[in-house]
């Protein structure tokens, strides 16, 4: 009986647990985003009940300052010109960077390729500011590049970011030339992924050159060019906020002001941090829904996910 007796199963030995190591190497990374991100989110959307101006003592007034932001005059004008930004921004972010990529993976000579690349990635990597003294420059209506080369032609000098039909433009143009090269090169990364064996064989049936690239080509692309168009609306609300302060104040007369600016104007030139502070809630929120609307209505980053 002792031979056909059943061995006892030595149990396992009991691994340890990894959650412990894993939460302490996130720890820093969470102490950094919780104190300066989702604090600070948070401490804004509670000041947005409040009227405070850095000196005076806290005072609650409730949904006052959510309100009355729909009374200001530069509140408006900046919801208005920042989807202004959006539309006009797109070919800067979408259409121009894509007939680049392709018109540069056209070229067969690397070297010759390589510079083209780098000239038009510069802007992507000089500090925003330094590029806003340069276009300041050019700009001038006195001693401006383009008042010059326009001077070459016999039309006198012009005041561009003056004028609030032309700053406007001015801004975008700024803003465009800035981040051009960056999508740039992610149009080039999406497009370098896609098989050649797809274009081959569309080739073989007779495709052109068109066919293959609107058919093929630009539908693979479209994990690139949902996010292009995502950060092309965060841009609008965000980033040109350098471009605007250094070149226009926001003016003139509010033509070139956009949400960033707004809530900058109403939090650190009128001290009216409440009010700052729930119109930069009431921007997170709207651009929140325009983001899952856009991720909705594009299928989010363009994958199918159905079997």
């Amino acid at each position: 009986m002792s031979d056909m007796a059943i061995k006892k199963r030595q149990k396992p030995p009991k691994q340890k647990s990894q959650a412990p190591m894993f939460l302490l190497y996130c720890l820093p990374a969470l102490i950094f985003f919780g104190v300066f991100k989702y604090w600070p989110m948070i401490y804004s959307a509670v000041l947005s009940f409040a009227k405070w101006n850095f000196v005076k003592d806290i005072k609650w007034i409730g949904w006052t300052n959510y309100a009355t932001m729909f009374d200001k005059a530069m509140f408006l004008k900046g919801i208005g010109n920042t989807f202004l930004y959006i539309v006009a921004l797109l070919p800067f972010f979408i259409v121009l960077p894509l007939i680049l990529a392709t018109a540069l993976l056209a070229v067969r000579h690397k070297k010759l390729q390589g510079i083209f690349k780098a000239i038009y990635f510069i802007p992507t990597v000089l500090a925003f500011s330094i590029i806003c003294y340069v276009w300041i420059w050019i700009y001038n209506p006195t001693y401006g590049l383009l008042n010059k080369f326009i001077g070459l032609f016999g039309i006198p000098s012009y005041s561009w970011l003056s004028d609030p039909k032309v700053a406007f433009f001015a801004i975008v143009l700024v803003c465009g030339w800035k981040y051009m090269g960056q999508n740039m090169i992610l149009f080039m990364a999406g497009l370098l992924n896609i098989s050649n064996d797809c274009i081959e064989a569309a080739t073989i049936d007779g495709a052109n050159g068109w066919q293959c690239f609107w058919r093929i080509k630009f539908p693979l692309l479209a994990p690139t060019t949902v996010y292009l168009l995502l950060t092309s609306v965060i841009f609008a609300a965000e980033r040109a906020f350098t471009a605007i302060n250094l070149l226009t104040e926001g003016g003139p007369s509010y033509a070139t002001t956009n949400l960033s600016y707004v809530i900058y104007e109403f939090g650190f030139k009128y001290y009216n941090i409440g009010m700052a502070s729930a119109i930069a809630v009431f921007t997170s929120i709207i651009f929140l829904v325009i983001t899952i609307l856009m991720m909705r209505s594009m299928g989010g980053f363009g994958y199918d996910d159905q079997k």
